[in-house]
């Protein structure tokens, strides 16, 4: 069985598409669709559905998916590690990020890697922290920054920081008053929360079991972005790590409280495949460089410590 046609194979399967698929090879679809065809041939069951919105795989499809996506990934990555410049090709990384850091620094990550790593072609991922997770495991990403240990065997992590939560509502709302609350009291209120337990989610329901409370929730939202747009009209509080919210209270687009008590804290971790670690010096160059690039934009800059020390002594940001 040629390497060659099940990367094919795994381009069409992650794309959901022979003509998208095609472009990204560089091969015509017509030939990509016989590549297909001797494949499902040589192995005897059919591997996709075709359907008027694409390629749809079928449960053996699905089976194949899961078992050679991640040998070829590493295979491939072994190859770019061999590489010495541009003049072979240019290697192909893909980095996974949640939707809350993809909101804060996504587009300046994606400049700051395009020009450390010019002879590099990077494919940036959003995805929640379980299918980040998923696709580690499954080979179409090498790596992520997650919101959660994985608890995969087959990942390496290496937390990165932990931000701690902070109490956002709208910004002309009267209560609570001073400018921090106790975490009983912030679980309390009617919130607006994610919908994925994972992540923002666990910390806060890990809280509310601690503290003995059922959650007010309003709305669900799996968007940080989303959530702050809602909490701004006036729908209800919602718990955010303190970074994911601080310009926009410190803007006065919301009003923040700090946390008193055993206030949630979020995990930032960085998370790659065991095997990739081996796939050369220019792997491991792009990891220190990203999870430097993270901690950094995800740390407080010295003006917003001034500000937040300005929260603590009471001067509350309107």
């Amino acid at each position: 069985m040629e390497i060659r046609r099940l990367s094919y194979f795994v381009r069409i399967a992650e794309d959901g598409s022979l003509t998208r698929a095609a472009g990204m090879v560089r091969v015509a679809q017509s030939a990509l669709s016989r590549q297909m065809r001797l494949l499902e041939e040589e192995l005897g069951v059919p591997l996709f559905e075709r359907t008027a919105r694409g390629m749809r795989l079928t449960s053996d499809g699905e089976r194949l998916h899961a078992s050679v996506a991640a040998p070829l990934r590493e295979l491939e990555l072994a190859i770019q590690g061999l590489r010495s410049g541009p003049s072979r090709g240019a290697a192909h990384l893909a980095l996974g990020l949640p939707p809350s850091i993809a909101d804060l620094m996504g587009r300046s990550l994606a400049l700051q890697l395009r020009s450390a790593f010019p002879d590099i072609c990077f494919r940036l991922v959003e995805g929640p922290t379980g299918g980040l997770v998923d696709w580690l495991g499954r080979g179409m990403i090498d790596f992520a920054v997650l919101e959660e240990v994985s608890r995969n065997d087959l990942l390496i992590e290496q937390k990165l920081l932990s931000l701690p939560f902070m109490l956002v509502g709208p910004p002309d709302i009267e209560a609570p008053s001073g400018a921090s609350v106790g975490i009983e009291e912030a679980l309390a209120l009617p919130l607006i929360v994610p919908s994925h337990h994972l992540g923002i989610r666990a910390a806060i329901n890990d809280a509310a079991q601690r503290s003995g409370l059922s959650l007010d929730i309003q709305m669900e939202a799996d968007s940080t972005r989303l959530i702050k747009e809602l909490v701004q009209s006036g729908i209800g509080y919602a718990l955010l790590p303190e970074r994911y919210v601080f310009e926009a209270v410190a803007a006065g687009q919301l009003r923040g409280w700090l946390l008193n008590g055993a206030a949630p804290v979020l995990d930032i971790l960085f998370s790659s495949r065991k095997a990739s670690q081996n796939a050369g010096r220019q792997f491991v160059s792009v990891v220190e460089f990203i999870t430097r690039g993270i901690e950094g934009a995800l740390a407080m800059t010295d003006s917003s410590k001034s500000s937040h020390e300005r929260i603590t002594s009471g001067d509350e940001l309107k």
